[in-house]
């Protein structure tokens, strides 16, 4: 067994007990991304610990989308509680509001993800909260700033500007069948997950523009809520698959 053991990587991640969906969700990223990789995860003095042992020939693999997940943990889940803390403008619905905390989250995602990676390289231990808390002040600082520009009070048209902007910029498509998404190489999208834990009844739109992507191909019928969300922020930007 040592010997076995001995010849494989391992790489940790802990966070505190009470934000275990984002230990579940680096779980489940990265079990699934690997063969031969063996997970353990243990409870102990209010803390939640990943341990991942894998094949020592898939360590710069493994160190690299562990990084890219808890980028997403910290630049979606982290990003989102800070933001729902200070964003609450007048004049829009509490859905609306939802949209426009994804929205402000996606539009910065690919610039803070590289950012924050850049400052897990080599890092074989995260402590999740403690690389945000002592490592992300600046992240945070940015963050707070793009807050306090959203106006006390907000309207739809102004809602619907945002997303055209945002969209404009966007490339690439996403599939909608049910209320999951998928991406262009058939993976299921779960950051919204990190909000919420994934458990809103907006989820699937949350998903849609948390992905990035700048035209949606739908594969099963809509249901009222999404023929909705598509019209108002994604018209000319649908498309129906056979």
């Amino acid at each position: 067994m040592r010997a076995y053991t001995e010849n494989m990587d391992i790489l940790s991640f802990s966070e505190r007990e009470t934000n275990c969906r984002y230990i579940a969700y680096l779980a489940s990223a990265l079990v699934s991304a690997f063969r031969g990789i063996s997970a353990e995860v243990a409870f102990d003095g209010g803390r939640v610990r990943l341990t991942l042992r894998a094949k020592e020939e898939d360590k710069a693999r493994l160190h690299a989308l562990g990084a890219e997940k808890v980028a997403e943990v910290l630049c979606i889940g982290y990003k989102y509680n800070l933001l729902s803390s200070l964003v609450h403008p007048a004049g829009l619905s509490a859905e609306e509001r939802e949209i426009l905390l994804a929205a402000i989250i996606s539009a910065d995602f690919s610039e803070d993800r590289k950012y924050v990676c850049a400052r897990l390289n080599g890092v074989t231990e995260h402590s999740v909260d403690g690389f945000y808390l002592f490592r992300l002040r600046r992240l945070q600082e940015k963050w707070r700033s793009v807050a306090s520009c959203v106006p006390p009070s907000f309207t739809r048209a102004q809602l619907h500007d945002f997303m055209e902007y945002l969209l404009g910029g966007c490339r690439g498509k996403v599939f909608l069948k049910g209320q999951e998404v998928y991406d262009s190489r058939c993976r299921r999208l779960r950051r919204a997950q990190l909000i919420d834990g994934g458990r809103s009844e907006i989820n699937t739109r949350r998903e849609i523009i948390l992905s990035g992507a700048g035209k949606v191909e739908c594969l099963s019928a809509l249901s009222a809520g999404q023929e909705d969300f598509l019209k108002k922020y994604y018209a000319g930007r649908v498309g129906f698959g056979v």
